[in-house]
This record gives structure tokens, C-alpha cells and sequence, in this order.
């Protein structure tokens, strides 16, 4: 009966702690805080709502809550996110581990006369206390990371390095842990050191281990299994759940009937088999989205009972002792990952950034210290409120010390800067009826920048009256000058809704010299549509869409509703692939939001119908329907920060003449006119007609620059293909960057190239439709790194490609470099 009426009064505690946990995260506080706080309240040590035998009443929330924990650890090792930033995670995880681990047992044995539970204690128990304090201190808290990566919309090799330490972390820990522990309760048991008992240790460890591929069986039995949400989750519960209950009885057992204890770690064993379930395609996405709805619930419980298990009497004696191992652990933090990361080739710079990504924990961390509690009894729970000091002051203390090394490092991305999706783009409509005013209200609702432009002439457009956020502006015509006048050469889409022939002028004159995104007509006389066709306009004829709409919604209503916006949780948008990480990586590996689906992908002008084997390219336009959340996800994910991505650019293009020199890449932030302008001026341009092969290019390119470089064509194309075999200098699909160092002084120059039917540099890559050959002495290296630097910071242009295809002659490809947007140098010649 006791049962029932603590579990009813846990409950409702447990409701108000979800309020109360909400309002310490308005205030600024880590939610868990609220949950912690709550318990320490309701607890036995202060109104004594959840006394002391309803703690011990309910020790199965906690076993229930640390089998989810460790699935969850598990589940978000996912390897194919991490394999581009291995070698610097191996470095800075080794670090971390050595240095946190052997600092904090190193500190809380020298501290064990000032702490009145482990003064009694002989010295091979004090060790083993040291050794498990030291494992704790290790975990850190990637449900933090992830949430603060969220707010800020972080992304760069920081942030992918931090996110692969802390979850590799997890794995490291949990392992780190099972030795400790079991170490622990040998040092208290009284077993010698010797031979067979590290054998023995590393046997439990591997049972550990391999126990954790049938308990993947089990998960992918229930994921298979017919039944609803809460069916599933209550299983995977349960399952968790009974690894603990099967640690303890085997435990138990061998004690009695072979004079030994058989320890099995049920956390290795539930993180291998969350790991195992999460790597796995055909059931990963159910099972996280599974771990993320059951999460919430469970860890109010977890947390609020452990703040109810937290012993104020003990933590009134060990409170310097707590703050002690905190400033210990800040340090050791510090050590490991500076080390790490120069090992790493990080750069000392950059390295004495990464140790306030690691000072956070949570989850893991706490669940460690209550599992202590649970194996310990006659000390545990007193451990556990030291250790869960040192944790709530870490957790307080680290997220703002991440939030500063993002921004530190410039990987924080505001809303306001540029996106696919996040961001307002801007939309000009040519029209003077009530559909232009009608598509100018829907688009502005949805947070793009419209403006309206009427002929001169023109009716007054209507229902613009209250909007003065909607601009409408009169245009003398519609040749170049005139639509740069309304900034249409910044528009990311131009509508129009005139009549064929002035709609046919915009769209021939912003194809030509704008490379318009997306360029959209109202078609009135069907004998004009391949004319519009030619220019990669989007058509409506309303004669048809009407009848296509109904049939649509006949066939597919539901499609059809989400398509029309009429599904207002839903929206559809186009983001383009950026991210290098991405490249060759198929749909069914990426792990993306629960509540988005890819629709469609268009590379290179075809538009394909995606399958989970579909691997994206660079380049790629994916169509993505989601809610707005999970499109702001996917958009970030997709896209890179424009800037690193040209930094990443120039880093595959450096010479290795150059990086022997010591010269690093960087990238020109200051100035009007620089020297690259006047490069680009003198530049010999070649617009070649034909496709040809990469010997081919080669020959044709040595033979233009020998005659301003003074060296024979046949010494160039050696140079040239030599360079080539190398290493690749397409660094883009579509982009080359043939470049190599030449004996002398004071000698640069450069070769810009156009192939519309493409360069063929290997049979399986894209063809090259830019190339801009370099060829300089070694004394003009740091100009070599400019002229880098430069076209790096034209091709991030998302329509360069468009614009580069669409030049008319010569003198446009020159203007194209010319009025690229970029930050330029002044030139000192």
C-alpha cells in the first residue's frame, strides 16, 4: 500500500516540477536545475513530501531513467557524422579523458581526510572512491551541447569537433566507469591486484559489451512490433529496465553459488545496444524519435528524485570539498583539451578555446553518481551528493562558457544572416491587378522583403494602402538599367504578371545579366511559351493550373493541401547543399528532423525523384517539407557559413610549395579595390567552345601562359599535369583551380577559363565549366593566397553558376569577377 501512495504523491511532485523547471529556463537557468530544485524541496530534508523510505521505495525510477540515459548515449554515437573530424576527436578525447580522469582521483584522494565519509576508510577504499569520482567527472552533457548548438545555430569544424568529443565521450565514460567500479568493489572486497584479476575485469567489460548486441535484438523486435507509442515506449523501458534487474541477480548469484561476483555493467550494455539500434537504417529513426518523445517524461522523474535523494547534511560538511573538484575539473579540462587539440595540429590559438565546450554535464553524469548509490549503499548515497554538487555547478557554469567559445570562434549564426530558409529574401512582383497585391501580402506574411513594380503608366495598385512595408515602385522600362534601379540584380525571385511581351523583356533581361534565382510569368498566350521555356522561367498558364489544382486535389488531397499551404504547421522550401561533410552521404543516412521529408532533389538542372540511396552532391537543390522548426534544422545543416566555406576552399587549393613556406590560408576582410581587380583586368580570358579532356585543357592553357611567363609551353604542361596527378585541383564540383610555383621574381598570372560543354578532368567527376589557372614565382606568395582568397569568395555566390553559364561574351566573365560582392584589399600598385 506503501507503494501506490508514494508513487501517486511522486507524480504529482513530479507535475509541478515540469512547471518549475520551465521557469528556471526563462530565467536563464539549465532546466534540470528546476527538477533538481524541486526534489531538494519536496524532499526529506526540507518539507519531507517525498520522505526517506519513499526514495528507497522508488530506486526503479532510477534503474528505468539510466537505461533510457544509456540508450540515449548510444543513440547519438552515429559515426557517419563524425569520420571528416576523427583524428582531432581522437586527440582531444584522449586528452580530456587522461588528464580529467587522473586530476579528479588524484584530487578527492588527497581531499579523503576532509571528507566524512571516506575518513574511515582504509586506503585501498579511499582509492577505489577516487577512482569512480574520477570516471564521474570525465562524462559530459551532449543533450546540453545539443540545445546550446541549437540556440546559437552553431556550425564549423569547432562545433562538429566539440559535438564528436562529447558524444564519443559518453562511449569513453560508461567504459571508464565499468573498470572503476569494478576495481572499486575489489579494492572493498579485499581482491589482490594481480594477473587473473585484470583478465577477469576485462572479461566483465567484454561480456559487458556483447550483452548489449541481443539486448539490440530486443529493440528491433518491439521496433518491429505492431503496437502504438506508448506500447513501444513502455517496452523500451522495460527492457532497460530489466538489464538492471539482471545485473543485480547475476550478481547476487555468483556471490552466493561461486564464491565470486560476476559484475555486468548495465549501462555498457544499454548504450552498445542503443548504439547498435541507432547505426542501424531500417530502425534508426523510429528509435530516436521514440528516445526523444519518452525522454522528457522520464527525466523529470529521474532528476526530481534524485534532488529528493540529495543529503543537505552531507552537503552543508563537503560544499568546499565540491567547489575544490570543480575548480580541479575546470583545469583538467583545460590541460587535456589544449594538448588534445595541438596534438591534433588545432593550433595553440584555437586550442586554448576548446575547454569551455567541456565543462558542462548533466544526464549522464548524474546517473553515474545515483548508480553509485545504488551499488554502495552504506556510502553511496553521501557520494552521490558530492559529486551531484559538483555536476549542478558545472552545468551551471558551462553553458555559458560554450555560448562564449562559439561566438568566439564565429560559428554562432544569427537569424539575420543569410539563409535558405531562416532568412527574408527578397521578391520584386511586376503586376497592377489584385493577384500581384494578393501574392505580395502571402509572401510578406511568410517573412520575405517584397516590393511591387507597375510600368509607368500603369492603374494604382489596390489593397497596398495599410502596407507600407510593401514598397511599389514605377519602372521606365525594362532593360537593365532600369530594373537596376529597383534593385532587381539582388532579387532572389522576380513574378511577373504582365503581358507576354513585357514579361518576356524582364525575364530575357534578368536572365542575361542577373541570374535570377527563380523567375516566375503569367503566361497569356500559349504560342509564347517556348519562348519563355529558352529562359528557364517558370510558367503558369492559367488556363490550365485550375484545372491541374482540382485534379491534384482528386488524386492526392492531402499532398495537394500541404502544397497550398493549407496545412499551416507544414511548409515547403528549397535549401542547397553546402556542406562538404554531406558530400556523397545517401538520404538514408542522414539523420534528419522527425517531422520533415525530402521531396525532390535538382542537381545540375535535372530534377530526380530521391530513394533512400539518392547521395547528395554539392550543389544540389533539395526540396524539403517539414515544419518551420525542422526546415531551420535542415537549412543550417545543409547550408555552411560562407566564409569558412571559402576558407575551406582555399585551404584544398594552397600549393604545397606554399604550406612549406609556412604560409597560411586567410581570407581578405577590409578594403574597396585590390589587386586581384587589376589580375582579373590584364587576365586572358578563354571561352572555350568545345568539350576536350584534361591533357587537352592543359596544352591550351600552357600555350596562353607561356608567352607572359617567359617558360616554354611543353615546361608548363609538365607542371601542370605533374601538379594534377598530385593531388585534384577541382575543388568544387564545376570548378578548377589548376595552379603551380615557377622559378624566378616577381611573376604572376592568370588564365580564366569558360567551357560550357565542360572540362573532363576524370570520368566520374562533374565537368568543369570554371577554371582559373595560377601561375606565379615563390616570392609572390602571399599575392598567390589573395588571388585565392578572392575566388574563393566569388564562387560561394549561390548563383555564380548560373551567372558564369549565362555570360554573352568575354567582357561579361570580366565584369562577373569584377562586381562580384566581396571584401577586397587595397592595391599598393
Amino acid at each position: 500500500m506503501d507503494f501506490f501512495v508514494f508513487a501517486a504523491g511522486f507524480c504529482i511532485i513530479a507535475l509541478a516540477a515540469r512547471q518549475i523547471g520551465d521557469t528556471f529556463k526563462q530565467a536563464g537557468f539549465p532546466l534540470i536545475s528546476g527538477f533538481l530544485f524541486t526534489g531538494i524541496i519536496a524532499g526529506p530534508h526540507v518539507l519531507n513530501l517525498i520522505p526517506s523510505q519513499a526514495v528507497s521505495t522508488l530506486t526503479f525510477v532510477d534503474q528505468v531513467s539510466l537505461g533510457l540515459i544509456a540508450f540515449a548515449a548510444g543513440g547519438e554515437l552515429y559515426l557517419k557524422e563524425l569520420k571528416s573530424r576523427l583524428t582531432a576527436i581522437g586527440w582531444i578525447t584522449s586528452g580530456l579523458v587522461i588528464s580529467t580522469f587522473t586530476m579528479g582521483s588524484l584530487a578527492l584522494f588527497a581531499l579523503a581526510e576532509h571528507i566524512p565519509f571516506m575518513a574511515a576508510m582504509p586506503v585501498s577504499g579511499r582509492v577505489g572512491v577516487a577512482l569512480i569520482a574520477g570516471a564521474i567527472l570525465v562524462a559530459r552533457s551532449p543533450s546540453s551541447a545539443i540545445a546550446i548548438i541549437n540556440e546559437l545555430r552553431a556550425k564549423g569544424r569547432f562545433t562538429k569537433t566539440v559535438m564528436g568529443v562529447t558524444v564519443i565521450m559518453d562511449v569513453v565514460v560508461i567504459v571508464l566507469f565499468a573498470t572503476a567500479i569494478t576495481t572499486a568493489d575489489a579494492l572493498f572486497t579485499g581482491l589482490t591486484w594481480n594477473t587473473g584479476f585484470v583478465f577477469f575485469l576485462i572479461l566483465e567489460i567484454a561480456l559487458s559489451i556483447s550483452l548489449g548486441m541481443p539486448v539490440a535484438g530486443i529493440l528491433f523486435f518491439i521496433l518491429r512490433f505492431p503496437a502504438s507509442f506508448v506500447f513501444k515506449s513502455a517496452l523500451i523501458l522495460l527492457t532497460g529496465y530489466l538489464v538492471f534487474i539482471g545485473s543485480l541477480t547475476l550478481r547476487a548469484y555468483t556471490h552466493h553459488t561461486m564464491n565470486i561476483e560476476i559484475l555486468i555493467e548495465p549501462l555498457l550494455v544499454c548504450m552498445v545496444a542503443g548504439f547498435v539500434t541507432a547505426n542501424s537504417r531500417r530502425y534508426r529513426k523510429e528509435f530516436l524519435d521514440l528516445l526523444r518523445r519518452t525522454g522528457p517524461g522520464v527525466y523529470i522523474a529521474f532528476f526530481t528524485l534524485t534532488g529528493a535523494s540529495i543529503r543537505l547534511d552531507t552537503l552543508a560538511d563537503t560544499w568546499p570539498i565540491a567547489l575544490i573538484l570543480f575548480g580541479v575539473r575546470v583545469f583538467a579540462v583545460f590541460t587535456g583539451s589544449f594538448l588534445g587539440g595541438c596534438l591534433a595540429g588545432i593550433g595553440a590559438q584555437n586550442s586554448r578555446t576548446y575547454w569551455m565546450a567541456f565543462i558542462t554535464q548533466a544526464g549522464l553524469g548524474l546517473g553515474l553518481a545515483k548508480e553509485v548509490g545504488i551499488e554502495f549503499p552504506q556510502w553511496g548515497s553521501s557520494f552521490s551528493t558530492l559529486l551531484i554538487s559538483v555536476i549542478i555547478l558545472n552545468e551551471i557554469v558551462g553553458p555559458p562558457l560554450f555560448k562564449l567559445a562559439i561566438k568566439r570562434m564565429k560559428e554562432d549564426h544569427s537569424p539575420a544572416k543569410p539563409n535558405a530558409v531562416t532568412a527574408p529574401q527578397n521578391v520584386v512582383i511586376f503586376g497592377t491587378d489584385n493577384q500581384s497585391t494578393a501574392l505580395a501580402h502571402t509572401l510578406f506574411s511568410h517573412g520575405w522583403r517584397v516590393k511591387l513594380a507597375q510600368p509607368r503608366g500603369g492603374s494604382t495598385l489596390a489593397g497596398l494602402e495599410n502596407s507600407p512595408q510593401i514598397p511599389v515602385q514605377v519602372v521606365d522600362g525594362f532593360d537593365r538599367k532600369s530594373l537596376e534601379k529597383i534593385q532587381c540584380q539582388t532579387a532572389t525571385a522576380i513574378v511577373t504578371l504582365l503581358g507576354d511581351r513585357e514579361n518576356l523583356d524582364i525575364c530575357e533581361t534578368a536572365f542575361v545579366h542577373f541570374a535570377t534565382q527563380t523567375l516566375v510569368a503569367r503566361l497569356n498566350d500559349r504560342s509564347n511559351l517556348n519562348a519563355f521555356e529558352d529562359l528557364n522561367v517558370l510558367v503558369v498558364d492559367p488556363s490550365t493550373a485550375i484545372i491541374g489544382l482540382l485534379y491534384h486535389f482528386v488524386r492526392a488531397p492531402g499532398a495537394a493541401s500541404l502544397l497550398m499551404g493549407f496545412q499551416r504547421d507544414r511548409d515547403v522550401a528549397d535549401v542547397t547543399v553546402r556542406n562538404p561533410d554531406l558530400e556523397g552521404l545517401s538520404l538514408r543516412d542522414l539523420r534528419l528532423p522527425f517531422d520533415a521529408v525530402i521531396m525532390a532533389v535538382r542537381r545540375r538542372g535535372t530534377l530526380y525523384v530521391p530513394h533512400g540511396f539518392t547521395r547528395l552532391e554539392s550543389g544540389d537543390r533539395v526540396t524539403v517539407m517539414g515544419t518551420t522548426a525542422a526546415l531551420k534544422e535542415i537549412a543550417l545543416r545543409f547550408d555552411r557559413h560562407e566564409g569558412q566555406a571559402a576558407l575551406n576552399l582555399m585551404e584544398k587549393a594552397v600549393p604545397e610549395q606554399l604550406k612549406q613556406d609556412g604560409e597560411k590560408p586567410y581570407l581578405i576582410e577590409n578594403g574597396q579595390r585590390d589587386r586581384f581587380d587589376l589580375l582579373v583586368e590584364k587576365a586572358v580570358v578563354a571561352d572555350l567552345k568545345q568539350e576536350m579532356d584534361q591533357n587537352t585543357f592543359f596544352e591550351q592553357a600552357a600555350k596562353q601562359l607561356s608567352k607572359r611567363v617567359n617558360i616554354s609551353a611543353s615546361t608548363l604542361f609538365e607542371m601542370l599535369s605533374q601538379r594534377e596527378n598530385e593531388m585534384t585541383t577541382v575543388l568544387a564540383p564545376g570548378l578548377a583551380i589548376p595552379h603551380i610555383i615557377i622559378e624566378g621574381e616577381n611573376q604572376f598570372s592568370m588564365l580564366i577559363v569558360r567551357s560550357k560543354k565542360g572540362i573532363i578532368f576524370s570520368p566520374h567527376a562533374p565537368r568543369v565549366h570554371a577554371a582559373f589557372v595560377l601561375v606565379g614565382t615563390r616570392d609572390e606568395r602571399n599575392f598567390h593566397l589573395e588571388a585565392l582568397s578572392a575566388i574563393a569568395k566569388i564562387v560561394m555566390d549561390p548563383r555564380f553558376d548560373d551567372k558564369w553559364l549565362r555570360a554573352r561574351s568575354v567582357k561579361a566573365l570580366k565584369e562577373l569577377l569584377l562586381n562580384a560582392e566581396r571584401n577586397r584589399r587595397p592595391s599598393e600598385s
